[in-house]
């Protein structure tokens, strides 16, 4: 038998595997619903025994017992189907490598690569999870004498074969040994599959310096700088299903935190932490994740991040509050606060004074001085509801509260005639209702406290900004006159409980330093996409929530086009206790050296990128006299390249949503049909051709982009970024439309690198 033949017969054998623990895991599903019938049925009739004390302790623990055996059924329920979730996606490809290797004296072993871990009736080990550590032989590991390491300790083997395969849907396409890293034939066949409408895993084709990124266990912060389509994204998730595997026995779904631009992204990379065999992480932006903190408020992120994305004008008011020169001032502000306290609301009640903001002052200046501000403000709490307690105590007293009791009192025994008429009952009804009255006429002062709405933190934040010096004005080249205007229109957001997304963590930061506030979501990991973008302020208040979480953050600087201050500049502010790694990934595997030679031309020298041996087609530039032919121009290549590629997804990007929306209405009915319109990212990617802003293309990657429209509109040096941007989309074709007059931005290419 031929080695491949071998090979194919192992394949055989292990899908046989997989389908019978397919099959003892639906019987285990099945007998555990009968089961857990029972079992429910036998809780709902249990009565606990008051007979006894004994009897009493007895039902008691045997109640417990059953509420801890159906906790655990659930647990086995939820692992079973992750499981089945698993192997379902091992049954297509259950592995895709190979090694052998021996350890000293031991006899020679081999071990396959999948997404999960598989073994065989006699519980040996066939298939092993691509994280456990002695997958790194595979991915860093060269033929001869070498090592890997555990948690613990480190073994010498000697590697005696590296193979590579290509299975799909059960069937080996390829296979191909190395000696080295991942063959470089091998990538380039993975990278030249059409792409798909979500990121796929890359497990197989996982290059060294990613795989740095992934198992580093000895940083707690990671920062990640790549260029498009250098697998940063991809590093990122792995990097989160390799700490799931690696932390399994205590690290729980909801305890990471992943944030990606906006929801089209997100639907994006949703299916890629499944195909590697774990749970799904919900993403969430960073305008979700902040209106959870503050419900009180709509955050409203402006739409403005189209603008700033094309406009590259200096929005200095934003720059300012998206810095980390506020958030440096609140600590100083908040102690500068603490011994005469925070600006304090009257408590009243229909417009009725009860306890005057004079008299809080006066009670917080009572609470010891040595504590911080919202412990002071803890303290005045308690205080103050004990003053409810007492105007509850004397309103009773009141005649309303006599004649509307007798009232009630009167209507429930008309109105109740099973209602036992003795002298003790009425009195204890009586009693109960005068509570009542009293409670429900301060339960709005009640609230109030337990929420701390005794402080006035609106008119605090503005008096936070207030105190602003010139010089910090200055250095953002703002003025007074700009300055107050701002003021204006943050009070006008306050009346109309609305705040920008960058007030909003200055304004929740500040309220954290008033008074204590909970916050329900734990997390131990937390990952930021597109971190370019990602202002220095919110990874500030997201370091304030979770000082201890470990976190990483990937981006391209070269797509940095919101012009705000970048975090790489702020480390040492944000991080000045942690282990820092940073990792650049130089090389791209999404685009044809071709694309790539040709989008380099919009950078600067130092940072232009490297490219993988992929060729294709020079990038192709279409120009027109009218906007007519243009468009006809557009509608016959990219029809004419989904023929020839069915299964390619084809982007025309056009510079704004406007231009998009305008280029639209000019197809007719039947092509509107064929051609989806994305202007929004809660929209999501239905059809192979679409209509796409570049603000929401980034992140995304195309077969083959159609860059719409590139005239004068394209002129600026911020023009340059987002060209490269829509360019850098294109993985295999990429076409300019260019109208009768060009891009000024042509002058820094060279003719040879576009046709």
């Amino acid at each position: 038998m031929t080695t491949r033949e071998l090979e194919k017969k192992q394949l055989v054998k292990m899908i046989q595997l997989i389908d019978n623990e397919k099959e003892i895991i639906k019987k285990q599903q099945e007998q555990s619903i009968d089961s857990l019938q029972d079992q429910l049925k036998e809780v709902a009739d249990k009565k606990i025994n008051t007979g006894s004390e004994e009897a009493f302790y007895e039902s008691v623990v045997e109640y417990q017992q059953h509420e801890q055996d159906l906790l655990l059924r659930y647990q086995t329920s939820e692992a079973q189907k992750k499981r089945m979730k698993t192997l379902s996606v091992m049954e297509k490809s259950p592995y895709f490598a190979r090694i052998d290797f021996k350890e000293g004296l031991e006899p020679e072993e081999t071990l396959y690569l999948g997404i999960a871990s598989l073994r065989d009736k006699n519980e040996d080990t066939l298939v092993i999870d691509w994280r456990a550590p002695i997958a790194n032989l595979y991915y860093e590991g060269t033929l001869g004498p070498t090592s890997y390491s555990t948690d613990t300790d480190s073994f010498d083997v000697e590697l005696l074969l590296k193979r590579q395969f290509k299975i799909q849907d059960g069937e080996m396409i390829s296979m191909v040994d190395t000696a080295e890293n991942i063959n470089d034939d091998f990538l380039l066949e993975i990278l030249d599959e059409a792409s798909s409408g979500q990121m796929k895993n890359i497990v197989s084709t996982i290059q060294q310096a990613q795989n740095e990124i992934i198992r580093d266990t000895s940083n707690k912060v990671l920062l990640i700088e790549g260029i498009a389509g250098s697998g940063k994204t991809s590093a990122l998730l792995q990097r989160i299903a390799f700490l799931m595997y690696r932390n399994r026995k205590w690290l729980e779904d909801d305890q990471i935190l992943l944030f990606s631009p906006n929801h089209l992204f997100s639907d994006y990379i949703s299916q890629v932490l499944p195909s590697l065999g774990e749970s799904e992480v919900p993403t969430r932006t960073f305008k979700d994740f902040l209106q959870q903190l503050l419900p009180k408020y709509g955050i409203t992120s402006e739409e403005e991040d189209e603008s700033h994305f094309l406009s590259g004008k200096n929005d200095n008011i934003g720059k300012l509050l998206n810095s980390l020169e506020l958030v440096r001032r609140i600590d100083g502000y908040i102690e500068s606060i603490t011994a005469v306290g925070p600006l304090f609301r009257d408590l009243k009640i229909k417009g009725e004074l009860y306890i005057s903001k004079k008299q809080i002052r006066q009670w917080y200046k009572d609470t010891n001085p040595n504590l911080p501000l919202y412990q002071r403000s803890q303290l005045l709490q308690t205080k103050l509801l004990k003053k409810i307690g007492g105007l509850e105590r004397d309103e009773l007293r009141k005649p309303w509260v006599k004649e509307e009791t007798e009232e009630r009192l009167q209507e429930l025994f008309e109105n109740d005639p099973h209602q036992e008429y003795t002298e003790e009952n009425e009195r204890r009804l009586r009693k109960k209702i005068r509570m009542q009255l009293v409670r429900k006429k301060f339960r709005s002062l009640t609230i109030g406290v337990k929420n701390f709405q005794f402080i006035n933190n609106p008119k605090q934040y503005l008096h936070f900004l207030q105190q602003v010096p010139q010089s910090i004005l200055n250095d953002f080249n703002l003025t007074k006159t700009q300055w107050h205007e701002y003021l204006v229109k943050v009070k006008q957001q306050f009346r109309n409980r609305q705040l920008s997304q960058e007030d909003g963590i200055l304004f929740f930061l500040l309220s954290k330093g008033l008074f204590p506030i909970s916050n329900e979501q734990k997390a131990r990991f937390i990952f930021i996409d597109e971190m370019q973008d990602f202002p220095p302020s919110q990874v500030a208040l997201l370091r304030t929530l979770y000082p201890k979480a470990g976190i990483s953050l990937c981006g391209d600087l070269n797509q940095k086009v919101f012009g705000n201050e970048t975090i790489v500049d702020s480390l040492d502010y944000l991080f000045p206790d942690e282990s820092l790694a940073r990792y650049q990934l130089t090389t791209s595997y999404r685009s044809t050296k071709e694309i790539t030679d040709f989008a380099n031309q919009f950078l600067t020298q130092e940072d232009q990128v490297k490219t993988t041996a992929r060729n294709g087609k020079v990038p192709t530039l279409i120009s027109a006299e009218t906007n007519e032919k243009l468009v006809q121009a557009l509608l016959n290549e990219s029809f004419a390249t989904h023929k020839n590629h069915p299964h390619w997804r084809i982007a025309i990007i056009g510079k704004t949503v406007e231009e998009c929306e305008k280029l639209y209405a000019q197809f007719d009915e039947q092509t509107q049909h064929d051609i989806q319109l994305i202007t929004s990212e809660d929209d999501f990617m239905k059809r192979n051709i679409m209509i796409i802003p570049a603000y929401l293309a980034k992140g995304l990657e195309f077969d083959s982009v159609f860059a719409w429209n590139i005239g004068e509109n394209f002129s600026t040096h911020h023009d340059q970024l987002v060209l490269y941007t829509i360019a850098t989309r294109a993985m295999h074709e990429l076409t300019l439309l260019v109208p009768a007059v060009q891009s000024p931005l042509f002058t820094l290419t060279t003719s040879n690198t576009y046709q």
